[in-house]
């Protein structure tokens, strides 16, 4: 399995739209309601950004999903992402996380954190499996912390 991160780009834009309107990615990932019009204008606000770093994952070239690293603040950042095509859910978020993780050392960052719903168990597994470590539940989100190295 040849999995890596890219730069984001308006071809993972419009995938990311397709994506995030299915049902189930768009409850599992807590996006809510968006349109065209308010994606394109955070896909624009993108290069004046410290603060979040953003990259297209590739399976074997093809797009499959999308992940970054958002409230960056010193050595600190907030992960977030999901693969949305379907057919690779299993197995391709432990390397999608390898990577996010070497791109976090490369910026200086150490520590990640990370928001999960409750209802979220596939992600929940992949988090404790990976090392992060659950400090705070609201009833609704779980966040997990992880020092990496």
């Amino acid at each position: 399995m040849s999995v890596r991160l890219v730069d984001f780009s308006e071809k993972f834009l419009e995938l990311s739209f397709l994506w995030l309107s299915d049902s189930e990615i768009n409850r599992l990932t807590n996006t809510g309601l968006f349109t065209r019009e308010s994606q394109k204008k955070w896909f624009a606000s993108l290069s004046n950004r410290i603060d979040y770093k953003v990259w297209g994952v590739c399976y074997d070239e093809i797009p499959i999903g999308v992940c970054g690293l958002k409230h960056i603040q010193q050595n600190c950042a907030e992960y977030f992402g999901y693969i949305g095509d379907k057919s690779k859910w299993g197995g391709t978020g432990t390397v999608m996380m390898r990577c996010v993780e070497q791109k976090a050392l490369e910026l200086g960052i150490d520590r990640l954190i990370l928001r999960v719903l409750s209802i979220n168990n596939r992600a929940i597994a992949l988090y404790k499996k990976m090392g992060y470590v659950e400090v705070s539940f609201d009833g609704e989100f779980y966040t997990y912390q992880k020092n990496i190295h």
